[in-house]
């Protein structure tokens, strides 16, 4: 058995990355730029390993080895043309027609290892990684493709790791991608060093096998968070789509009060979760503040209450009963209850999110205060 990597290991995480990209190409597909690119590094990751499992010799003759050094190369191409699109500002075109550049390059090299070993084996000898003629083309053809590939997406990771904005995400597949690339790196440092000076005697490639199927794991791993994200969303347990279950009720019975302040679904966002939080949260406030007329004055006892406890339970839950009846009043066409201004709103927010908890606490006590008014 030529592969350091034991069989059970290897068919495991040849099924693990399968598995993965089977799922994000069903959930995610290739729409966009990017996805595309990381599709295509998952399949050139496949496609290296099961090559490797075809490998009879540990060495650079056996011209299976020679396709999967190629393989990686493509594979760090597919990587690096992703990395450059998600942390810079640079058009996907641009990105389209660098990322064939650079997969023609690393065809180029490809090339090059094979044909070096085959003017080799055509001379009636073994390709010797220790001697400047064969070594030196097969080292440079992948030292020069990789290392580019790889330093270009590290400096790239660097960089988005040093940006304040950075979401926590995105840091956290930065550094795997830096941690991926820096078991490549170490990897092929014997192997240029056998090239250099001899040492050691032993084939290297090996190492370099169990440092790609590691490099491959890591990038499952990363593989992985976008394809989670999606199934929470597909599945309704995403933040935003809890809190819209939460308003629910609310919005219902108060846009059912005043349909006319429902704004138009716009079919390209209208599906996004945290569009429609948005969308219904105006909604509602929208609707409080046309059935501000029609709210019944508050009793003495409820103004005490809300000004010692302004964000109380029951303030929340006198306001809930009373915006209840200005609903009933106005759907029953009665007259406003006042002619000046509306009341202001039981809680004053600072800020979206401040503004949201108000309302979903008055969605929390909204059916308990629905039931005892009707």
């Amino acid at each position: 058995m030529s592969s350091p990597i034991s069989g059970i290991v290897a068919w495991a995480v040849i099924g693990c990355v399968t598995v993965l990209l089977s799922g994000r190409l069903w959930l995610i597909g290739g729409a966009e730029v990017i996805d595309r690119l990381v599709n295509h590094a998952g399949l050139w990751s496949i496609a290296t390993l099961l090559i490797y499992r075809c490998a009879s010799t540990p060495t650079i003759d056996d011209p299976v080895n020679q396709l999967a050094l190629g393989c990686v190369l493509m594979t760090t191409t597919y990587q690096h043309g992703a990395g450059r699109l998600a942390s810079a500002d640079c058009e996907p075109d641009n990105v389209g027609r660098h990322q064939r550049k650079a997969a023609l390059l690393a065809l180029a090299a490809t090339a090059s290892i094979v044909l070096t070993a085959a003017s080799a084996r055509y001379s009636g000898r073994w390709v010797d990684l220790r001697l400047p003629g064969d070594g030196l083309g097969i080292g440079w053809a992948f030292a020069v493709s990789f290392t580019y590939n790889a330093f270009v997406l590290t400096r790239r990771c660097f960089g988005t790791l040093r940006e304040a904005d950075t979401p926590r995400a995105a840091r956290i597949v930065c550094i795997g991608l830096i941690g991926s690339n820096a078991v490549i790196w170490a990897a092929q440092a014997p192997l240029l060093s056998q090239l250099a000076t001899g040492w050691p005697d032993e084939p290297q490639l090996s190492l370099v096998q169990a440092a790609f199927t590691l490099w491959v794991v890591i990038n499952a791993t990363l593989l992985s968070i976008p394809l989670h994200a999606e199934l929470v969303l597909r599945a309704g347990m995403d933040r935003a789509t809890r809190t819209c279950r939460r308003l629910l009720p609310l919005w219902r019975d108060l846009t059912a009060t005043v349909p006319e302040i429902v704004m138009p679904v716009d079919t390209r966002h209208g599906s996004d979760p945290a569009t429609r939080l948005l969308r219904m949260t105006v909604e509602i406030r929208d609707a409080m503040l046309h059935l501000g007329p029609y709210l019944p004055a508050e009793t003495d006892e409820t103004q005490r209450n809300t000004v010692r406890e302004p964000e109380s339970d029951r303030a929340i839950t006198d306001y809930a009963r009373r915006l209840i009846q200005a609903a009933q009043a106005r759907k029953a066409g009665l007259p406003p209850a006042r002619t000046g201004a509306p009341p202001p709103l039981p809680v004053v927010a600072h800020g979206f999110d401040a503004e949201l908890a108000h309302l979903i606490d008055l969605a929390r006590i909204w059916p308990h205060a629905k039931a005892v008014v009707e």
